[in-house]
């Protein structure tokens, strides 16, 4: 008989608000001005860390979608396809997200796969995660960690 972990229900209920998350694109134009949008839509992502760039939403901060459509195509510039971009983000909600908002962590400026791998760690500790899950998150962050991701 396997153990039921102390903290699962809860990580539980954290993958439930994840994909309520995930499944809607990332950002919001609601009262922004043009010249924000514009601002916005002149972003390089090019020296960004590819999760350093998937975890930009998940910051305490709202960029303009455009924003997010910027990173999008210096992720798919980096060989990256849709379709992984939305298991990355799923994943990067699961842990950094977990980190910043489930545990008040509060970043505003960056997250990235060290804080990644710290969340992956304290799910661990906590009992969020089995021994199975914690080493499954740790090959997909590294997957994907490099300075500037490149197939």
């Amino acid at each position: 008989m396997v153990a039921k972990l102390p903290n699962s229900e809860k990580m539980a209920e954290w993958t439930a608000t994840v994909e309520r998350i995930v499944s809607k694109p990332p950002g919001s134009d609601d009262e922004r001005s043009p010249e924000d949008i514009e601002r916005a839509s002149k972003t390089s992502f090019a020296k960004c860390s590819t999760w350093e760039i998937i975890c930009e939403e998940m910051l305490d901060t709202s960029f303009a979608c455009v924003y997010f459509e910027r990173a999008r195509e210096e992720l798919n510039r980096r060989g990256i396809t849709d379709a992984e971009i939305l298991e990355m983000r799923r994943f990067a909600w699961l842990t950094a997200g977990w980190l910043n908002f489930e545990r008040s962590l509060w970043d505003w400026c960056s997250l990235d796969v060290q804080d990644i791998y710290l969340a992956i760690k304290w799910q661990y500790s906590g009992g969020y995660i089995s021994a199975e899950e914690r080493d499954r998150r740790i090959e997909f962050a590294k997957k994907y960690d490099t300075e500037t991701h490149r197939r």
